[in-house]
């Protein structure tokens, strides 16, 4: 933690408020078929680590910096890019109606970790890695057990 100040990060807002984009329009002009708002788990405990470790990463991202040098490689933020372009697809398809299980578990619910896991590598943030996953197990895991059907 040597390497890290607090302070305001821009690219970590812009990079954040990028993912958060379809999740406004959602807001704004749902779909006719919106079964997203039943997106939560029977276990109140699960919501909870969802969107404490949501809230963690996302304020690392924009509130902790690593004072240790120059942004990683291009490949993580290209990785970033290209989980962050097929969550706009798939909240295309979704808002056109389509609710298959494995659009939204694999569209909708992993993309936004894997894009935030990748923006943390891009940055040099590894201190919101860890709280990242455990936001993506359990945003995948809430999304498989309301969707998926075994």
């Amino acid at each position: 933690m040597g390497n890290y100040v607090f302070g305001f990060s821009l690219w970590g807002l812009i990079l954040y408020a990028l993912q958060l984009l379809p999740n406004i329009i959602w807001m704004l002009a749902p779909p006719a078929n919106n079964v997203l708002t039943k997106n939560s788990s029977a276990y109140p405990i699960l919501n909870i680590v969802e969107q404490v470790f949501g809230i963690i990463t996302v304020a690392i991202l924009i509130l902790l910096i690593n004072k240790g040098g120059r942004r990683n490689s291009n490949l993580y933020i290209g990785l970033a890019i290209l989980f962050l372009v097929g969550y706009y697809i798939a909240w295309i398809f979704y808002n056109k109606g389509v609710v298959s299980p494995w659009l939204l578990i694999i569209g909708i619910a992993a993309m936004p970790p894997l894009y935030f896991f990748f923006v943390a590598l891009w940055m040099k943030n590894y201190a919101a890695l860890i709280p990242c996953v455990i936001f993506g197990v359990t945003h995948i895991t809430i999304t498989c057990s309301n969707y998926l059907k075994l």
